[in-house]
């Protein structure tokens, strides 16, 4: 197991999560998470914690990747739109339309990805996913 997987799994140990995701993808607070550069093995790493079995871990891994500009992240990022756990869903509705947390992106994205979070916004069983959805539209540029 490379370091940077090993990275993605301590996200799921409380005492270890600052230093993973200083490991990870280099900060840990606003200022520091907006200018970060993440390296292709981190990038990977994350991606494949997104179908981690634990939600905290694929929960943490949107988190880092709502602060990765790379289309590659963002792309990862939307199946979890449809993911079990509300908190993943509302975390990855949130990432897929913050400018914010990721200043380099334009913001751009998919239609198809408008449109699910169009039917979240009016279906989600999670009030919390429902709101944050209909944010998402409010800000995304489609």
């Amino acid at each position: 197991m490379s370091q940077e997987r090993q990275w993605v799994e301590a996200l799921a140990v409380p005492a270890r999560r600052v230093e993973a995701m200083r490991a990870l993808i280099g900060g840990v607070n606003a200022r520091e998470l907006r200018s970060v550069e993440v390296s292709d093995a981190s990038l990977h790493a994350l991606i494949d914690g997104l179908s981690h079995h634990n939600p905290q871990v694929r929960w943490w891994c949107v988190q880092l990747l709502d602060h990765c500009s790379d289309s590659r992240a963002i792309e990862a990022v939307v199946p979890m739109l449809d993911d079990p756990v509300p908190r993943v869903r509302r975390n990855a509705a949130h990432a897929l339309s913050c400018t914010t947390c990721k200043p380099a992106w334009s913001g751009e994205i998919p239609g198809a990805v408008v449109r699910r979070l169009e039917a979240m916004m009016h279906s989600d069983p999670n009030r919390k996913v429902r709101d944050e959805a209909r944010h998402a539209l409010s800000v995304c540029a489609p």
